[in-house]
């Protein structure tokens, strides 16, 4: 998978999980029906998956590397 790739994969993943906590944000309901409350989770976890998997095959996360940095940093 090339990077261009796994980058939108990961915005897509993020969106699941932004249409899941905030629903009304994408002018949906507060509260999704269940059933498509369920449909979004399981794609979330199928791609998530998906991703940990090619980042387990040693493909870099330069996300998780970025994170990694920012959690060195103290702050105060």
């Amino acid at each position: 998978m090339n990077s261009s790739t796994r980058t939108k994969l990961q915005n897509v993943f993020t969106k699941l999980d932004e249409i899941l906590v905030s629903p009304q944000s994408f002018g949906l309901r507060q509260r999704l029906p269940q059933p498509l409350r369920d449909s979004l989770q399981t794609m979330r976890e199928t791609l998530g998956q998906a991703l940990r998997e090619q980042q387990n095959e040693g493909i870099p996360d330069d996300h998780e590397a970025e994170l990694s940095q920012d959690a060195d940093i103290t702050c105060g």
